[in-house]
């Protein structure tokens, strides 16, 4: 504040008694005291009339504030006046106030039925002074004050209510800015609000959907929408989710071309595109349908260079700056959001193909593997009755035995596909499905179980396990699996007399090898869809498995000089 002379100068025109012009002064210094400590607005106009109406000797009075961009005063607070006086709005020329904004200074009548147009009859008799509220020689409000007969205003009163229109303007500047700022901070809070609730969902379209609605129930905004790019067709913009009022009115996915209309021109830029008044822009396409918007609003969404969407508001009123920033963090969450929901779609599906091609080397490597080898084992029964029926009833119950394994081990994979089922149940009979044997038993115990039962009359077979350390379940089941498809390549394919399993343990790896003096193939890759020789389905899933472990896969194979299958697969050390 200025110091006390440059505060209250000697006011020209004063009245003889210097009395009572200190008297006033010094009231009048108590009275900005006590509206500088106020800071809600409201409140802090109704005390500024009120004490301007006690300096002056006023019987009534208001305080209205000016609207610039539509040029009126609005009644904001009222002394000893209707409560339905605020909130009126006042043009040039009209009432008390009206005319201070026409002329841009005091005013000063003996009878208030002397303005240009009277607003309240009740008190055309009082005599009245109206002076302009002006921050930094700008109208930011008015002053009007009645008083009934005889008191008349005079310049004197003029300039104290001026003096006091000065600090007044203080006090309703730093309140509007508390304002300002109040409204900042909640915005903010919202702003954050949404932007928690729009990240926290994964799926794509309940995030779209959930945020047209945090948008328009906590920003109030009538008229949301967002159009996404989608990665396959990024030049087409995608409207399904609406919110506000259009969100009952429309319904259905409506699409344009990036070149047509304000959203596309957000894309397409890069930038944010406002539109006071819609029927003026040629771009404007109604694509919600709406028929009582003037304005729109439109933030594209963007992840670095990418253009993913736009967001899109309308309005019956115009936009701000104001709006304009939120919107963009709005869009700036959407667009990470955004990002994540398709990342973890992405991830999602890559799951399930990893899955189901793991249940598709499992189903190979096991049931289809013991149905081929029931089926090769059914086809020597007839044969075998007629040379010795023992030996046919054993090759009959060694299918019996391979069919019921298989039911189990399928039964263990639908099981898996279906975890929340019943525990699995064994048929009578039947053996542990062959993960679960390998779990107990080890890989040692399961290669020589699975070799004495898959391998056919013909065919010799020597193993070598003494040098095997045992491994962690991982290691086992990656070399179990291997084991399986390799001794059945050589059951279907090979031909062979006899078939070498060996395994070991060097220079930090585990060792598989199957060997066989079969006919042997060409292990060059085969052609394209050909899956069904030794190269094909079994191989690659094979190479899949070990290839998963870190490990190497080696195949040695002439035609006429048999194969050798080789599996290394690191371990943690020496064991």
């Amino acid at each position: 504040m200025m110091g006390r002379g440059a505060e209250f100068p000697v006011l020209a025109g004063a009245p003889p008694d210097f009395d009572m012009l200190l008297q006033q002064r010094e009231s009048l210094r108590e009275v900005i005291e006590s509206i500088s400590s106020e800071l809600e607005l409201r409140p802090l106009l109704t005390r500024i009339i009120r004490h301007a109406c006690e300096l002056l000797g006023g019987s009534n009075g208001s305080i209205g504030l000016h609207d610039e961009a539509r040029g009126v005063v609005r009644m904001e607070a009222v002394f000893n006046m209707p409560e339905r006086e605020i909130g009126v709005e006042l043009p040039r020329g009209v009432g008390l106030s009206g005319q201070v904004l026409e002329t841009l200074r005091p005013v000063i009548l003996e009878r208030y039925e002397m303005v240009k147009v009277m607003t309240a009859s009740e008190f055309r008799d009082r005599a009245v002074i109206g002076v302009p509220i002006l921050w930094h020689d700008r109208l930011i409000g008015t002053f009007g004050i009645g008083a009934p007969p005889p008191r008349r205003f005079t310049d004197h009163d003029i300039e104290i209510l001026t003096l006091f229109a000065r600090h007044a303007a203080i006090a309703i500047q730093n309140a509007r800015q508390y304002h300002r700022e109040a409204l900042r901070n909640e915005r903010l809070a919202l702003l954050a609000r949404v932007g928690r609730n729009i990240t926290a969902a994964l799926d794509l379209d309940t995030l779209c959907e959930h945020a047209v609605q945090l948008i328009h129930e906590l920003l109030g905004y009538p008229y949301v929408a967002i159009g996404l790019l989608e990665p396959e067709d990024p030049h087409t913009i995608v409207i399904r989710h609406r919110g506000g009022h259009n969100r009952d009115r429309v319904s259905g996915e409506h699409r344009f071309h990036i070149s047509q209309g304000v959203m596309g021109a957000a894309v397409r830029e890069g930038r944010i595109q406002m539109v006071d008044d819609v029927r003026r822009d040629p771009r404007y396409v109604p694509s919600l349908r709406t028929t009582d918007v003037l304005a729109e609003l439109d933030v594209p969404i963007r992840r670095g260079e990418t253009a993913l969407g736009v967001l899109n508001l309308e309005s019956r009123t115009p936009f701000t700056s104001e709006d304009a920033t939120s919107l963009q963090i709005i869009a700036d969450h959407l667009a990470v959001a955004i990002s994540n929901a398709r990342l973890f779609a992405d991830a999602r599906r890559l799951a399930v193909l990893e899955e189901r091609q793991r249940l598709a080397r499992d189903l190979h490597d096991s049931i289809t593997q013991m149905i081929f080898s029931a089926s090769l084992i059914a086809q020597s029964i007839n044969p075998a009755w007629q040379r010795d029926p023992r030996e046919g009833e054993r090759l009959t119950e060694r299918v019996v035995d391979l069919t019921r394994t298989a039911l189990t081990e399928l039964r263990a994979v639908l099981h898996e596909l279906r975890p929340e089922s019943p525990g699995l149940a064994l048929a009578a009979g039947a053996e542990l499905p062959a993960l679960a044997r390998l779990r107990r038993d080890g890989l040692a115990a399961c290669v020589r179980f699975e070799a004495q039962r898959v391998i056919v009359e013909q065919l010799a077979c020597e193993l070598d396990l003494a040098q095997y350390p045992p491994q962690s379940f991982e290691i086992e089941e990656v070399l179990y699996r291997v084991f399986q498809e390799a001794l059945n390549n050589v059951i279907k394919h090979a031909r062979a007399t006899w078939v070498r399993v060996r395994l070991g343990f060097e220079a930090g790896h585990v060792i598989l090898v199957v060997a066989d003096d079969g006919v042997g193939f060409d292990p060059a890759p085969p052609a394209a869809g050909d899956k069904g020789g030794p190269g094909g389905f079994g191989m690659e899933t094979m190479n899949e498995r070990v290839a998963l472990l870190g490990g190497t896969l080696h195949t040695f194979s002439q035609p006429g000089r048999g194969t050798t299958i080789e599996a290394f697969l690191p371990t943690q050390g020496e064991p």
